[in-house]
């Protein structure tokens, strides 16, 4: 009996205990319900981006709403019941179908892991895959259920210009950076933040220059919350006057160094003696310094204190000037010095402060060294634009059937367009699908003669410049040739292909081919009277080139491209020969007597 009672008094006791437990559990599961989950993240370049939904986990991909980024990445979009349709800040366009597992970008078909998925109402996708479209890096850290997303830094070169060298690097979204200086030796870092390494050179090199080369590298490999840092350093030998620049879209920062100021002579040159110095305002906008010279100068100029002084260096001079220095009361001109440089013997150096910038060319002629010195206007310049090929000429056919001709001409009508607004007299050499003279496909004269009524366009109506608009190929092993190149023919076009190729692969973004002096006598490159050349603004050879020739962003970008390339040579001065001819011409002409009939 007492065990019986014990027993059932046992039974009771756990009876209550279980239902207590089981209250206390419920009140918990309550409790806890109440309390959201820690949402899932995104960190994009440094920006928290809360999701309203968790994140779908499927092998190596994972799904999210990933269009809350791109604001982030310079981006935007726009969907439809059939496509998600991504427009980057450099134009190219990414089309992801919303039934099929498959995108496109720049009109590339690429295959998708999945298609998008609505999960309550939210629109999540491959985030992986759409960031590799987009030019990022993708990385999903499941402790913390936090996924980073990184622009991939693409481009990291270095060349040398004709009066600089250059660092390049370009990145798929807009650029944010540090800088800092080291010593012992000389280094200069810039940090690029929140960005990641794509498959680059990891230094670039020089030889025979106080710049010896870069080197870049993940400062931080691990997804952290501050975020990536990929860090350039730069190495020198001794320190010179370096600027960094972004470009308008902040996809590419440029770090520029003056060259060496070496000149490297011809063997058993003579040296030159400058006997006089003079200062000459030939008009309200032309100023000349002019040296006195007895024998063939080497000359080197460049721009110090950030454009506000010039700086011509004579590598094989002596002086017997008598007045080597000039206290002016010019608008433009503060003073002229003619000086010896201390570390270089046997080279004059000519210093010219200026109250403002302008533009300069080095003229020499008639036992004289002239620096012109002034602005040529845009609204006075005239130029004429040549799409390559027309008609049965079709020019360069790509894979896909893209036509050259079609491509060049459409390029030319928005430079035609571009440089109007600009107030430019301009005029193209063809203005449709056909060519300037009709001519037979197997009469070789009738070809050479449409091509030089292109040039007598540009002569008869006393043009300052002459631009010749392609697409190239390659016959012959086409994937190893792509990018933009700029050929020119005559010496008096060399600094203007320069300007133009500096400024087109900065513009179109597509890899440096080079300024090319071409091996033929190109009757559009020698013929015309003026600095011309001929810009190939890709390769219709190359797969990818092809694709981007194919979208008007592109070949927005290259007309872009092309008219930078014409207003910095003009506004550097390329043109001040030219102007000096028109601006004594008249002011003989005013200072002629005027005669009068009776």
């Amino acid at each position: 009996m007492l065990y019986s009672r014990w027993l059932k008094a046992d039974q009771g006791i756990s009876m209550k205990v279980e239902v207590a437990v089981r209250v206390a559990a419920a009140t918990l599961c309550l409790l806890f319900s109440a309390v959201p989950a820690a949402a899932d993240t995104m960190v994009v370049r440094g920006h928290r981006v809360e999701s309203p939904r968790a994140f779908i986990e499927e092998g190596d991909e994972v799904y999210a709403p990933f269009l809350a980024a791109l604001k982030y990445l310079g981006a935007e979009y726009e969907i439809s019941s059939e496509a998600i349709i991504i427009t980057t800040g450099d134009e190219r366009q990414i089309v992801i179908a919303r039934e099929r597992a498959e995108a496109t970008r720049d009109g590339v078909l690429r295959e998708l892991p999945g298609p998008p998925r609505e999960e309550r109402g939210v629109l999540v996708l491959p985030a992986k895959a759409v960031g590799s479209l987009l030019g990022c890096a993708v990385r999903w850290a499941e402790e913390t259920r936090t996924l980073y997303v990184y622009p991939w830094v693409r481009e990291f070169s270095l060349a040398t210009l004709r009066d600089r060298h250059r660092l390049t690097i370009g990145a798929e979204g807009p650029i944010r950076y540090e800088t800092g200086e080291l010593d012992n030796p000389p280094r200069l870092f810039v940090d690029l933040i929140d960005m990641d390494l794509a498959q680059i050179p990891s230094e670039v090199m020089l030889e025979g220059s106080y710049l010896k080369g870069a080197r870049v590298h993940q400062h931080s490999l691990a997804p952290a919350p501050e975020g990536e840092i990929t860090r350039v350093v730069v190495e020198l030998e001794e320190w010179r006057e370096y600027r960094i620049r972004r470009s308008e879209d902040k996809r590419t920062l440029e770090i520029e160094f003056p060259l060496p100021e070496a000149v490297e002579l011809p063997p058993d040159v003579p040296p030159v003696i400058l006997t006089g110095l003079e200062f000459q305002r030939i008009s309200s906008r032309l100023a000349a310094v002019k040296l006195s010279v007895f024998g063939t100068p080497y000359c080197t100029s460049q721009r110090l204190d950030e454009g506000g002084v010039l700086c011509v260096e004579i590598a094989n001079a002596s002086s017997r000037i008598e007045r080597p220095f000039l206290e002016l009361s010019d608008a433009v001109v503060l003073e002229v010095c003619m000086v010896e440089a201390p570390e270089k013997p046997g080279t004059q150096r000519l210093m010219i402060p200026l109250r403002e910038p302008v533009g300069h060319a080095v003229v020499t002629e008639d036992g004289e060294l002239q620096i012109l010195l002034g602005k040529f206007a845009l609204e006075e310049l005239k130029v004429v634009v040549d799409a390559g090929h027309g008609g049965h000429d079709t020019g360069a056919v790509g894979r896909s059937g893209l036509q050259e001709k079609d491509v060049n001409l459409d390029i030319a009508r928005r430079v035609y367009r571009m440089l109007q607004a600009m107030g430019v007299e301009v005029r193209m050499t063809r203005v449709d699908d056909n060519p300037l003279r009709p001519w037979t496909r197997r009469n070789h004269a009738q070809h050479r003669r449409e091509l030089v009524a292109r040039c007598d366009v540009a002569n008869e109506m006393g043009a300052d410049l002459f631009v010749s608009i392609h697409s190239n190929a390659r016959e012959r092993n086409p994937m190893d040739c792509r990018g933009t190149e700029t050929y020119y023919r005559k010496a008096d076009s060399y600094a203007f292909a320069c300007a133009m190729q500096e400024e087109m692969v900065k513009t179109v973004r597509l890899p440096d081919g080079g300024v090319i002096r071409h091996p033929k006598s190109i009757i559009v490159l020698y013929r015309a009277q003026m600095p011309s050349v001929l810009v190939e603004v890709g390769y219709l050879s190359h797969p990818e080139d092809e694709a981007q020739l194919a979208t008007q962003g592109l070949r927005d970008r290259a007309a872009r491209g092309i008219v930078n390339g014409i207003r910095r040579y003009v506004e550097e001065g390329g043109l001040l020969p030219e102007l000096a001819r028109r601006e004594r011409e008249r002011v003989r002409e005013e200072a002629a007597p005027k005669v009068s009939g009776h």
